[in-house]
Parts: structure tokens; sequence; C-alpha cells
């Protein structure tokens, strides 16, 4: 058994048949925060300083001396600024310039790099590679070792740094460290026990995810419950990822959008100063020719509704077709946030779900233009 699994259990979660955990009944997630049925519940997860087991994220590791070489010619990234202090995201595209899978770049070591992905995404990325992995000295591989926490807010931030013995984590956007725990340092005859501690996009609560083995985020999130961090789950986390403006690429959504459809370009996921990589020259059409016709857009309800599922039609008064949803949560007094793209055409017009649902368009934490990764740090 996973011992980080367990250790939730006994903090209030519940193990759903598809791995997921969350708090109180798993057929409950889609509610609004503050309706948990058990209010010790609901107040843990609204808390400011929080930690959420990520099972709807997934680590494929690249190891090898070629790692960053190999990887420089198929993502939008800079693979030079993964040093160990940065962890920016990424993207790999088709030659269309259609997003594939969508990343967060760790380096936990000079030879070994790992990608933080949605779940159900990273194998089909690794067969993807795999097809180049042999003119390189590279190994690929889906770990089934490794665990993903999420960490909210910067109290929780500090107090995992602490219980690292590592230094806090710098202020710019996706920073991070990576450690060996010092309880957890191996004997000589076992494989050190890294951790990555990295910043995510965050809006008004800062936020990182904490990623290593299974066994090492069990004992840290013990560290950490016993510092008075509550216990959230991922719909909380969902409702930050709308509230940064951040959309992950699932399984269901890969092929389907250029990165600069969702605001990848604003939250420095491309870099438009390093050389070739599969789907560039799209990629970059689309951002010097201004031909991005449609884009990610925050909006919410003014009262309660009903959760919409992704795909849902953005509608138009007239009913007409103006995109869709591609996340959806509700916020502590059950109204909905989401994330979809809308067209570009009339950024006036009255907006709607299918039901009738009317929508307001909400600020993003960041202007939507071109970031370059390369001032992340400045």
């Amino acid at each position: 058994m996973n011992p980080l699994k367990t250790l939730m259990q006994d903090h209030g979660y519940q193990l759903g048949e598809d791995g997921r955990l969350t708090l109180g009944e798993p057929a409950d997630a889609s509610m609004p925060l503050a309706d948990m049925p058990h209010a010790d519940l609901a107040d843990r997860a609204l808390a400011e300083n929080a930690l959420t087991p990520l099972g709807n994220f997934e680590v494929l590791e690249v190891c090898g001396k070629d790692g960053e070489r190999f990887l420089q010619g198929q993502t939008s990234q800079q693979l030079s600024l993964v040093d160990g202090e940065l962890a920016p995201l990424t993207t790999f595209c088709t030659p269309k310039g259609r997003i594939l899978a969508m990343a967060q770049l760790l380096r936990v070591s000079e030879e070994r790099l790992w990608l933080v992905m949605p779940a159900g995404t990273a194998e089909p990325l690794r067969v993807h590679l795999a097809k180049f992995a042999p003119f390189y000295k590279v190994t690929l591989e889906v770990s089934s070792e490794l665990s993903v926490l999420g960490l909210l807010g910067e109290q929780t931030l500090a107090a995992c740094a602490d219980a690292l013995a590592a230094p806090a984590l710098a202020k710019h956007d996706l920073a991070m460290r990576s450690v060996l725990p010092s309880p957890l340092q191996s004997s000589e005859d076992d494989e050190a026990q890294t951790c990555a501690l990295a910043r995510q996009p965050s809006g008004d609560t800062p936020r990182a995810i904490l990623v290593g083995p299974h066994a090492a985020l069990a004992d840290l999130a013990t560290t950490l419950f016993a510092r008075e961090v509550a216990a959230s789950d991922d719909t909380r986390w969902c409702l930050e990822d709308i509230r940064a403006g951040l959309q992950w690429v699932t399984s269901a959504q890969t092929d389907s959008w250029l990165p600069q459809m969702l605001n990848l370009e604003a939250l420095a996921a491309i870099s438009f100063k390093k050389g070739c990589y599969t789907g560039q020259e799209v990629v970059a059409r689309a951002h010097f020719r201004g031909q991005v016709k449609k884009r990610l857009q925050r909006l919410t309800t003014a009262q309660p509704a009903d959760l919409p599922a992704v795909g849902s039609k953005i509608t138009s008064p007239d009913g007409k077709s103006l995109g869709e949803v591609l996340q959806a949560a509700h916020d502590e007094q059950g109204r909905l946030e989401l994330l979809a793209v809308i067209s570009l055409r009339d950024e006036e017009i009255a907006l709607a779900l299918e039901d009738g649902t009317q929508l307001e368009r909400s600020a993003l934490p960041y202007a939507v233009e071109r970031r370059d990764p390369e001032q992340l740090k400045s």
C-alpha cells in the first residue's frame, strides 16, 4: 500500500475506485466547498494554508547525460533555464503546433529531469518521445515511485522548506529547490531519495507542488499536519488553477489547442529565443502574425449554479457557440468559476452556458501578452 495514501486516509480522506483521494465521500467531490457534509472538513478544505494529494498528476522521468539536449528539440521551453532553481512550464507540440502534452520541468540532478504532468498523459508522451530516444543517451520512464502533493499558502511553503532543511523558495515565479530530506537520507547501499519543491502559477494564494517518493512525502505530510497545515483535496486545487488562469492539457484535450490559445506565452511556457523544436514554426507564426482567434478566459457566475461538464458550450444570446468549458469548479459560496476557450471576435457580447446560466468575464492574474521565460528570475 502506498504509505502516502494510507496517511491521507488516516486524516479523513476517502479513496475512490479511481485511486483519487477526496475529503468526504468521493461522490461529494463536485459540491461547493462550503457545503461539504462535515463542517470540520469544509473548514479544512477552505483553509489558507493547506496541503492536498494530487493523484491527478504523474511524473515522467528523463534520465541520462543527453537529457537536456534530447528535450531541447522537442519542447517549447529553453532547457538551459531548467537549472534546479527554476521549474518552468512547457508544451510538446505536433508539427502543426497543436499541444500533445504539457508539463512542469524540474531538474533534480545533473542527469535527471522530472516532467510533472496530468495523469494519463505521461505514457503517451513517453511513447512519442521514445521514437527519438535511440539517438541520445537517455531513458524515459513513467514513475510508479513518485507522488505529488499540492501546497497552499506561503506559511505552508515555508514550513515545507524548513522540514526539508532547505532555504525558503525564492519569490520569483516557478522557483524550485531539489533536496535530499535529512530524516530520510539513505544508507550507502540505497539510492538517495530526492524531493523537489516548485512554485506554480497562482492567483491570490501562493502555492507549490512537492514531488518525491511516496514514503518521503508521507513523512513530510505528517510533519506539516503537526504544524497545523490543514487538509484539502484536488477540488480546491482545481479552483486555484482557475484563479491562476492555468489550464493543464489532459488526455482528452490533446491535439486541440495552439499554446497561445491557453495563454501559455503569458505563463512563460514558450521561448521565442531558442532554436527549432517540433511545431516551432507554427507557434512562432501565430505569435508574430497575430493569428490566434480564440483564447483562454476566466468566467464566473453571480449566483450559485450547477457544475458544467468539461466540453460544455459557451453561447451567445442567440444561441451561437462561442467556445467551450475546459475546467470548472464551485467557489466557497457555490458560484461557478471556470476556464473556457472563447472566440475573440466580439469581446463585449454576453456569454452563457447551454442551460442559460449567465456568465461574467473575470480578470486573469496576468497580462495576456508574451512573457519570455529568460526573464523569470529578473
